[in-house]
């Protein structure tokens, strides 16, 4: 993967916000950006230890966290 890594002036970023709190000069690094975000085997498995964790299982699922209900 290629990446481009720039070191600018803040004000000459146009586009987008950079707060005043960023200093005077800012890095800039532009990454290509994959059409399709396809998920590894392993992100898939870590999704559903989560959805059985303690808190999910217990807090989240809890009918009166369940706020959307009221709308």
């Amino acid at each position: 993967m290629q990446v481009v890594r720039k070191i600018v002036k803040r004000e000459s970023i146009k586009s987008i916000f950079v707060p005043e709190k960023f200093g005077d000069r800012v890095e800039i690094i532009v990454l290509p950006l994959k059409r399709e975000k396809i998920l590894s085997t392993d992100s898939e498995a870590i999704m559903k230890l989560q959805e059985k964790t303690g808190f999910a299982m217990n807090v989240l699922a809890d009918e009166k966290e369940d706020v959307w209900n009221e709308l």
